[in-house]
C-alpha cells in the first residue's frame, strides 16, 4: 500500500459527536465543538464535541458509582481484573497502524513506527497488569521486636484504589503519558475519566474503541475532550480521588491550589528545560549520533529533550560543529514520508511562539549555527527547521525557558564544577545526561546535577523506574513501582492476635 494510500485510511472515524460515559456513547451537553486542524496540510481533518462542567460531573458521578457499586471493579480478584487488562492490551496493539496513522493526521508525527511508537501505550497496561500480579495488595507486617508492649500483636497493611482518577494529558501523548496513570488506577480497581488535550482528542475515541471491546465494565473508563472548562470541572470535582496531570508548570500549579482546598491528591508532570552536559573526555561522534531525539524528538515537542549542551571549553568548538552536523541529516517534511525525522510543529500559534525564542536568543547575542528558519520546499504545514545556538549563555530566554520546540542552546563551561552550576541554574529538574569516556566519572558529575532522571551516554528513561521531576518540573512519581504506589491508598488493620 503507498503512502498516498495509507492517508486515507481511517479519515471518516475523525468526525465525532458524542463522548463515552458510563459505557455508552452518550450526546454532550455543550455546544461547543473543537475543530482539528491538520498541523502539516493545514486543513480541517475532523470535529469533536468540547465539554462543559454538565458533562465532566455525568462523567465523573459515572465512574464514581461504577467504583462503589457492589462487586464492582475494584472488588474483582486482581487476575480478573489484570485479564481483561491484557485483552485491553491486546487490542490497542492491534490498533498500531490506526494510531499511527492518527498521530501523523492529527500531530504531525512521522508515521513510521520507530517514531511514533504505537505499541507504547499497551506494553504499559500489560507492565502494570504484570506490576499487580506480582505485589502483594493485603501484605501482613510483623511487630518490630523493640516495640512497647501493647494489645496489637499483628498487622496487615492492604492497598486500595483512590476511586475516581481524572486524567489529563497533553497533546503529545495522549494514551502514552495517560497510560502512566491509567495502568496502576486500572490495576489497583479505580476508574477513570480521561480529558485528551482539544489538540489531540481523537486518540481518545480509540482508547474508549478498544476499552469496550476489552470488556471493561460500564463506567470504569470514560473519555470526554475539552478545554480549559472541563479541564477546571474535573480537577475541582468533589467526587475524584486523584489527579494525574502531565502538562505545563503554569496549569500544573493551577491544579494543585485548586486540588489543595480538598486535599485531593496529585501527580503532576511538568515543563523541563534538561541538561546534556559534555565532560572534557566525550566520545563526540556517539553524542553526535543522539541527537536527534536527544534534543529534537517529536519537532522538540517534548519536555524530556535536552535542549541545553552544556560542552567543556575545550571541546566545544569540535562539538559545535559536529551537532551542527548532526542536525543537517534531520529530514523535516511530510510526516507520511519514510525519511522524515520531525514533522510541523502542532500549531501556527506555537510555531510563532518558537520563532519568538529564536528572535530573542539572537536579539540577546546567541548566534544560530544552524537553521533558525522554515523550510523553503514547504508551503504548507506549520514546519521550523531544527535549530542550534552557539555562543548562548545560560542567562538568556533561550536557555531558561521552556520552549517545546527544535530549539537547543550550546553553553560553553569553564570546567566540570562550572558544568554542574550551569545544569543546576534552572528553574526545572526534570531529566538530564552527562556523556563522558570515564563512566565512573559521568557517574560522579550526574549525581551532582539535581533533576529527577539523569543518563550516562544515552538518553531516555526506563519503565520499570521512577519518572518524575523535581522544582518547577513537578511533583510526585510515574512508572515504576513507586508511581503504581501513587495511585493507592493504605488502610493498617491491626489484630490482638
Amino acid at each position: 500500500m503507498s503512502n498516498e494510500e495509507i492517508k486515507n485510511l481511517h479519515l471518516d472515524s475523525y468526525h465525532r459527536s458524542n463522548f463515552f460515559i458510563g459505557g455508552e456513547w452518550v450526546a454532550p451537553n455543550s455546544k461547543s465543538v473543537i475543530e482539528i486542524i491538520s498541523p502539516s496540510t493545514q486543513n480541517k481533518i475532523g470535529q469533536v464535541p468540547d465539554a462543559n462542567a454538565v458533562d465532566i460531573d455525568l462523567a465523573v458521578k459515572a465512574a464514581s458509582a461504577a467504583f462503589n457499586k457492589k462487586n464492582s471493579w475494584s472488588t474483582w480478584p486482581v487476575a480478573e481484573r489484570t485479564k481483561v487488562m491484557r485483552k485491553f492490551a491486546d487490542i490497542l496493539e492491534a490498533k498500531h497502524q490506526e494510531l499511527s496513522i492518527l498521530y501523523a493526521h492529527e500531530l504531525g508525527r512521522p508515521y513510521k513506527p520507530t517514531v511514533s511508537r504505537p505499541s507504547r501505550p499497551a506494553e504499559l497496561v500489560r507492565y502494570y497488569a504484570d506490576l499487580a500480579e506480582q505485589i502483594e495488595l493485603d501484605q501482613v507486617r510483623p511487630i518490630p521486636a523493640l516495640q512497647n508492649p501493647g494489645s496489637v500483636k499483628s498487622s496487615s497493611v492492604k492497598l486500595e484504589s483512590r476511586g475516581v482518577t481524572a486524567v489529563i494529558v497533553p497533546y503529545n501523548g495522549t494514551l502514552e503519558m495517560g497510560m502512566f496513570k491509567i495502568g496502576p488506577t486500572l490495576a489497583l480497581g479505580g476508574t477513570v475519566v480521561l480529558k485528551p488535550s482539544p489538540q489531540s482528542p481523537l486518540e481518545g475515541y480509540v482508547f474508549a474503541e478498544a476499552a469496550i471491546e476489552a470488556g471493561f465494565p460500564a463506567g470504569v473508563i470514560n473519555v470526554l475532550p475539552g478545554s480549559r472548562e472541563a479541564g477546571e470541572a474535573l480537577v475541582a470535582h468533589g467526587e475524584v480521588g486523584i489527579v494525574g496531570f502531565t502538562g505545563s508548570t503554569a496549569t500544573g500549579k493551577a491544579i494543585a491550589k485548586t486540588c489543595a482546598e480538598s486535599f485531593t491528591p496529585t501527580i503532576l508532570e511538568l515543563g523541563g528545560k534538561s541538561a546534556a552536559v559534555l565532560l572534557e573526555d566525550v566520545d563526540v561522534t556517539t553524542f553526535a549520533k543522539n541527537l536527534p531525539y536527544l534534543g529534537f524528538t517529536f519537532t522538540g515537542q517534548n519536555c524530556f529533550i535536552h535542549s541545553r549542551v552544556v560542552v567543556n571549553k575545550n571541546r566545544y568548538a569540535e562539538v559545535l560543529e559536529a551537532i551542527c552536523e548532526s542536525a543537517s541529516t534531520i529530514k523535516v517534511g511530510d510526516p507520511f514520508e519514510d525519511q522524515t525525522h520531525n514533522g510541523p510543529l502542532i500549531s501556527q500559534a506555537h510555531r510563532d511562539k518558537v520563532e519568538s525564542y529564536i528572535a530573542s536568543g539572537i536579539s540577546e547575542g546567541a548566534r544560530v549555527a544552524f537553521g533558525g528558519n522554515r523550510p523553503e520546499n514547504l508551503d504548507k504545514g506549520w514546519y521550523l527547521n531544527p535549530t542550534i545556538f552557539a555562543d548562548a549563555t545560560n542567562q538568556m530566554r533561550i536557555s531558561r525557558e521552556e520552549i517545546f520546540g527544535p530549539v537547543i542552546s550550546v553553553i560553553k563551561a569553564e570546567n566540570d564544577q562550572a558544568a554542574i552550576d550551569i545544569a543546576n541554574d534552572s528553574e526545572f529538574g526534570l531529566a538530564g545526561s552527562v556523556w563522558a569516556n570515564d563512566e565512573v566519572h559521568a557517574r560522579e558529575v550526574a549525581d551532582q546535577i539535581d533533576t529527577g532522571s539523569i543518563g550516562i551516554n544515552c538518553f531516555g528513561f526506563n519503565t520499570s523506574a521512577p519518572f518524575g521531576g523535581r522544582k518547577n518540573s513537578g511533583i510526585g512519581t510515574e512508572l515504576g513501582l513507586e508511581g503504581f504506589l501513587a495511585y493507592a491508598k493504605y488502610k493498617s488493620t491491626h489484630y490482638s492476635h
